[in-house]
């Protein structure tokens, strides 16, 4: 094929479905909203930590934590070890593995964040994207309201600070309708999980298993209605009304900071819960595709209670506007790298010419600059 073949460029260029470049200015954008995150946590005495982007395949998936995240999760083959390795899908149980081991000495409550790339091998529904960037925080040692309270708040102040304000909070319990159905048939269970789905609470009331009417109830106090759920918290006991009456703490909590934020109590949404198995979260952006962040109660691999925050940066970066880049100077070959580099302590971004530039006007539009520094002893002159 002959050189320069315009078919030959694009297949060069073609990259698997739901990756791609980012390119300046967006890329340069994208890092410095993911470093806003990450110093919103770091205020909070989140301690940042980096594992590492693959692992041993026995080692990542094999407690709940990973297990959950199998089927996203891609697999290659290590030629040192000649073991299979994973490529981590999700970072939560990567931090559960290390606090587990290399910090089990340190005291808890222990607060750790991240952020790192995280790969998938089927996107979800409502985002193309299956290479993305996740931060978070996780709170190793509780999984109680008050923790619930603390992540949720992480997220809000640190979203606002990024510039996303108009956010909503969605909280469940995956596993409610476990604790509360019990020992059923199949066919019953399939019944119920069926009508909840659909919110059919007409159907609900039709079976004949216990806790159905309940159920139904539930479902129509789904929304905003925090008294009609504290009334129907009565009504259940044991674990049940533990982990309602934990969410009714924590939306308390969270309106005593916040007391417009939009908060929804769907105590039986189960979609997606992963190995959340307490209270679960979600948190949507105003006219973003799907959830920007979710967490949760868990249990580790070692057994200890955590609470755990997840932050999808890509999702967040749709939200904002671009950056505004500031001027560019171009400093010409004459002037002399010391000149660029005593600009650059001044916090100016510089552009350095070269020796054989015959027309550096031309050259230093053509590098966005709007200045040009053409001698050492001068001035920066405005490009027209």
């Amino acid at each position: 094929m002959a050189a320069g073949d315009k078919s030959t460029d694009q297949q060069t260029g073609l990259l698997p479905a739901g990756l791609q470049d980012v390119l300046h200015p967006q890329a340069e954008n994208d890092a410095k909203a993911s470093e806003i995150i990450m110093s919103c946590l770091a205020s909070f005495g989140y301690q940042r930590v980096e594992p590492p982007l693959v692992e041993f395949e026995d080692s990542l998936l094999s407690d709940k934590l990973g297990a959950a995240l199998s089927d996203k999760t891609f697999r290659l083959l290590d030629p040192l070890s000649h073991k299979m390795m994973a490529l981590r899908a999700d970072m939560t149980a990567q931090m559960a593995r290390i606090s587990g081991t290399r910090l089990a000495h340190l005291p808890r409550p222990l607060r750790l964040s991240y952020c790192g790339a995280v790969m998938r091998v089927v996107p979800d529904v409502l985002n193309p994207e299956r290479q993305m960037v996740q931060a978070g925080a996780e709170y190793i040692g509780a999984s109680d309201a008050v923790a619930c309270a603390e992540m949720i708040s992480l997220a809000v102040h640190a979203l606002g600070q990024t510039g996303i304000t108009e956010l909503t909070i969605d909280m469940g319990i995956p596993y409610l309708f476990d604790e509360l159905i019990g020992d059923v048939s199949d066919e019953d269970r399939a019944a119920l999980d069926d009508a909840i789905r659909s919110r059919d609470t007409d159907a609900l009331r039709r079976l004949s298993v216990p806790q159905a009417a309940l159920l139904a109830d539930l479902v129509t106090a789904a929304g905003q209605d925090s008294a009609a759920i504290a009334a129907l918290a009565d009504k259940v006991d044991g674990k049940a009304a533990h982990l309602i009456r934990q969410v009714l703490e924590v939306e308390s909590i969270l309106h005593q900071i916040w007391p417009n934020l939009p908060i929804t109590l769907d105590l039986l949404d189960r979609r997606d819960a992963d190995y959340h198995q307490g209270l679960h979260f979600a948190i949507y952006g105003k006219g973003l595709r799907g959830e920007i962040a979710r967490g949760g109660a868990y249990v580790t691999g070692f057994g200890e209670p955590a609470t755990g925050l997840s932050i999808y940066m890509e999702r967040v970066l749709r939200a904002l506007p671009a950056a505004e880049q500031a001027p560019r100077i171009y400093v010409s070959a004459s002037a002399g790298l010391p000149t660029a580099m005593a600009l650059v302590a001044r916090g100016r971004d510089v552009v350095m010419g070269q020796a054989d530039c015959q027309d550096e006007e031309a050259a230093a539009r053509e590098q966005g600059c709007r200045f040009i520094m053409r001698s050492a002893n001068g001035m920066p002159d405005a490009l027209e």
